[in-house]
């Protein structure tokens, strides 16, 4: 049975595959953060927690409730599309060459991100193979899903 991208059993797929991956947990050792990736034509934000590379909480931000995890996030990805998200978490296109073609905007230590790229990068390949695996919802009815939850 194929999920629902951003569903809530989407979302716990995603932490379970992440958290029992190998390769990742080596990597992501000491990885303490929170991050807030926002899709700002909506608005819609995940916020992620990390304690020493362990994915602790995973979930969708009413969009009134944005610019409070904006505050308390060591990390911030702004990506000015539902389509241009969606590219990115198949793997279309890379959050990094988007970043650097200015077309996203990321705050939060870039050095910090570098020295848990390898980490960062396996994250990346898991959720993209889990949403091209899922049911990639249109942008209208992702928005609709979003109001239907009270994130909008």
């Amino acid at each position: 049975m194929s999920l629902k991208y951003e569903s809530p059993e989407f979302s716990d797929e995603l932490k379970k595959r992440i958290n029992a991956n190998e390769e990742y947990r080596e990597k992501a050792k000491g990885m303490n953060w929170k991050t807030l990736v926002i899709v700002k034509e909506l608005p819609f934000a995940t916020f992620s927690r990390f304690e020493n590379g362990e994915l602790i909480e995973r979930k969708h931000v009413p969009s009134g409730e944005i610019e409070e995890y904006r505050k308390t996030s060591d990390f911030v990805v702004e990506i000015p599309t539902y389509e241009l998200s969606i590219e990115a978490v198949t793997g279309k296109k890379s959050l990094e060459s988007l970043y650097f073609n200015k077309i996203v905007k990321l705050d939060g230590s870039l050095f910090k991100a570098l020295q848990y790229r390898g980490a960062m990068e396996i994250v990346n390949k898991i959720t993209a193979e889990l949403v091209n695996d899922s049911i990639i919802p249109s942008k209208e009815e992702f928005a609709k899903m979003l109001r239907e939850h009270g994130l909008l």
